[in-house]
């Protein structure tokens, strides 16, 4: 009896863990659309390619967005990006992009970083994108 009590209690314990774990999303499943990635790569082509390059490799003065970036990201909230996209660039005129460009550009590195697109756009949302996680590394 108090063996059927303490596995009833271990397993309602483990259920509520369960329950109160949070349930954001990664960037491996899916959590852009493709037409948003290609908006993305407009808005790149306009005003990030000029300082980090037309293939995101960066140049002497600028980090790359891809391999050391994915390592540098990796594990965190999307919301940092998306937070620190809006208030530090383009570096030639801090925080000037909407926010929508900003989600834009984010489904546009992660899908050159290999992540996959979903049937949904990634959301101009910094508490929802603090939810989901950036995988810290390439899928390729």
């Amino acid at each position: 009896m108090k063996k059927a009590i303490l596995l009833t209690a271990i397993v309602a314990a483990m259920a509520s863990a369960v329950t109160a774990a949070p349930k954001g999303r990664s960037t491996r499943s899916g959590i852009y659309s493709e037409s948003q990635a290609a908006e993305g790569a407009r808005v790149y082509a306009v005003r990030c390619a000029m300082c980090h390059g037309a293939t995101l490799a960066g140049t002497v003065e600028t980090p790359g967005l891809t391999g050391k970036f994915m390592a540098n990201w990796g594990g965190r909230p999307l919301g940092d990006l998306y937070d620190y996209l809006g208030r530090a660039m383009p570096q030639s005129a801090p925080g000037t992009l909407a926010p929508q460009a900003n989600a834009r550009l984010i489904a546009f590195l992660i899908k050159a970083n290999g992540a996959p697109a979903g049937a949904t756009p990634l959301p101009a949302d910094s508490p929802v994108l603090h939810t989901m996680t950036l995988d810290p590394t390439p899928l390729r």
